[in-house]
């Protein structure tokens, strides 16, 4: 078998006729299927931007929504302990209330022993009502 040369789109044959260039006609004609070709890739380039992004996107949002609720939990958490500080600090009023009262006389003391402990003076009768 012989070689056979390869003619390039360039080269000329005088056989065949040139063709000719008309001017009405745009010099890169628009072929379907280099158009069909570009659609797809640029289909296929939004589909595997989408692969990448909407699982970033369901990872952030899943992280998201755990810190939401973390948020709510301390939220409580800070509410009842607050709630927890205030009745402590009003214990602490009433108690340094009582320690004043204690120390500035001798009366306060008294009053303190028999309402606490039924302490009673000599010669007094004590009657407790519970509710």
């Amino acid at each position: 078998m012989g070689n056979i040369p390869k003619v390039s789109s360039h080269q000329s044959n005088p056989n065949i006729p040139s063709q000719q260039v008309n001017p009405n006609i745009p010099s890169q004609q628009v072929n379907p299927n280099t158009q069909q070709g570009s659609i797809k890739k640029t289909r296929r380039r939004i589909i595997t931007t989408l692969a990448f992004i909407l699982p970033i996107i369901f990872v952030l949002q899943y992280s998201l929504n755990n810190q939401q609720e973390m948020i709510k939990e301390k939220q409580i958490t800070l509410n009842t302990e607050q709630q927890k500080l205030s009745s402590v600090k009003k214990d602490g009023h009433s108690l340094n209330k009582d320690v004043k009262a204690l120390t500035s006389s001798e009366e306060e003391i008294l009053k303190f022993a028999r309402k606490l402990y039924g302490f009673s003076k000599p010669n007094e009768t004590i009657f407790q009502i519970t509710e």
